[in-house]
């Protein structure tokens, strides 16, 4: 039989009422060249069962579980998982693999172990992600195959402000307890009255959702998303506006939990639709590709990034006017991704005249405006325009310890770098000033052992170790 003299690399475990599920998931590891043991294929007339299975438990060297609520309540499942798990319980050999084919939880023993989730995925996404997973699995390692690009210096990660719809943001509000268990309450009553399926239940449940997000719980808005997405694509299907608008929140929702390579593939599935659907020009289309391009540059693929946030500026330029608050977080963002791929004199260019704009738009203290500031600064380092950048630092340094307080993380990144611009002209002694007074507060903030705490500490104890020039008075 196929496989026998060495064993299989993966006996597939499953319920019948997860059958399709399986053979396909069979067969994607058969094609890429697996040795796979599957009841639907090999368990052919004349084949003792229970020993076939009892082969395919102990010789396999991995069994993927196919997850699913009926899979979960299937007293043979749970025993073939078992096995598996048992004969490596700390998972060093990665003997089980899970394999989630619908949103279902992982109980007991399941509940730690990694899973593999193919719901919610169209076929070539989901076939990529389970190869993906599966090599990582078998190799012990999620290691690129392709070197990554050498580390640029760079002041910030990218100040990433996921677009939510409604694609203009409105402030978050200190907090809206009242509003929030209303919305629970009211969840509750439509969930009975109702029906979980019920249109107004699922409005209901992803405005409560809505709340939790801009309450800043993202872990609490995450499964009320998810919940009510999956109702959303079977009931109204996949392309319904309504669904899209959830999976976009959703796929927002995952940036913020820094779930960078869940997001990705749910904002390129709801962009591809919303462009069909939508168009390329509509506002919320533009908010989706936004949002990629955006966890594109937190995954660090700042080339594939790059296109995207050009498109997004121009039609956001040409549709929303070039003052818009979301067309200049793309500018903005497209900024950083040029700073980031060394095209130092083109970022100067478009900070430059974001910075001009959010200025004007939304005054000289506000949070954007600065950090806008701070990347033309920091860009103009680059350039070697130190002289430039100085009063560009200084400015966006008073202004951050004026609005947002001297210890915070922003301000103490913008007081580090002016000290290496006074550093490289060579004004050691404000530079020296200045970064015991940053080391000071970020080994308080930070921590004594965080990478900006010892960066700053580094470039002190240089400081402290360059002579001072003697001054000589007299003819």
């Amino acid at each position: 039989m196929k496989g026998e003299p060495d064993g299989w690399d993966f006996f597939i475990s499953y319920t019948t009422a997860d059958e399709a599920w399986a053979e396909w998931i069979a067969w994607q590891l058969d094609e890429a060249g697996y040795r796979v043991l599957i009841q639907a294929w090999d368990f052919v007339p004349g084949t003792n069962f229970k020993i076939r299975m009892q082969e395919g438990v102990q010789r396999a060297r991995r069994t993927v579980a196919v997850l699913s609520t009926a899979y979960l309540s299937s007293v043979y499942g749970e025993s073939e998982w078992q096995a598996a798990h048992d004969a490596d319980p700390r998972g060093f050999e990665r003997r089980l693999v899970p394999v989630r084919v619908e949103d279902c939880p992982r109980p007991g023993l399941l509940g730690p172990i990694v899973s593999i989730d193919l719901f919610d995925r169209d076929p070539d996404t989901a076939s990529r992600h389970l190869l993906d997973r599966v090599r990582h699995a078998v190799t012990g390692t999620a290691k690129p195959t392709t070197p990554p690009s050498f580390p640029i210096h760079r002041v910030n990660p990218p100040a990433t402000e996921p677009t939510f719809p409604p694609d203009k943001p409105s402030p978050r509000p200190a907090a809206e307890p009242n509003k929030q268990q209303a919305l629970a309450d009211l969840l509750t009553e439509r969930r009975r009255a109702l029906g979980p399926d019920h249109a107004d239940t699922l409005a209901t449940a992803d405005e409560l959702a809505v709340a939790l997000y801009t309450l800043a719980d993202y872990q609490a808005a995450r499964p009320l998303f998810e919940d009510t997405l999956q109702r959303r694509r079977r009931i109204l299907g996949p392309d319904d506006t309504g669904t899209l608008t959830t999976a976009d929140r959703l796929a927002a929702t995952l940036t913020w939990l820094a779930e960078y390579l869940e997001a990705r593939p749910l904002f390129e599935d709801t962009l591809e639709r919303r462009q069909r659907v939508l168009g390329p020009d509509q506002a919320a289309t533009l908010a989706t590709a936004h949002g990629l391009a955006a966890t594109l540059t937190w995954l660090a693929d700042h080339r594939t990034a790059r296109p995207l946030f050009e498109d997004t500026l121009e039609r956001r330029r040409r549709v929303l006017g070039p003052d818009d608050v979301n067309t200049l977080t793309t500018a903005h963002e497209l900024a950083v991704t040029l700073y980031t791929l060394a095209e130092y004199q083109a970022a100067r260019l478009l900070f430059e005249d974001t910075l001009e704009r959010r200025r004007r738009v939304f005054g000289a203290d506000q949070a954007a405006t600065l950090a806008t500031a701070h990347g033309l600064a920091a860009t103009l380092t680059w350039l070697a325009d130190y002289r430039a950048a100085r009063p560009v630092f200084e400015d966006t340094l008073e202004r951050r310890r004026r609005v947002l307080g001297a210890d915070d993380v922003d301000t103490l990144t913008t007081a580090h770098e002016l000290a290496a611009t006074l550093t490289w002209l060579a004004d050691h002694r404000a530079a020296r000033s200045l970064y015991e007074d940053t080391a000071q507060r970020r080994r308080r903030v930070l921590g004594p052992d965080h990478a900006d705490t010892l960066a700053t500490a580094h470039e002190l104890d240089l400081a402290r170790k360059r002579p001072r020039r003697r001054v000589f008075r007299g003819a």
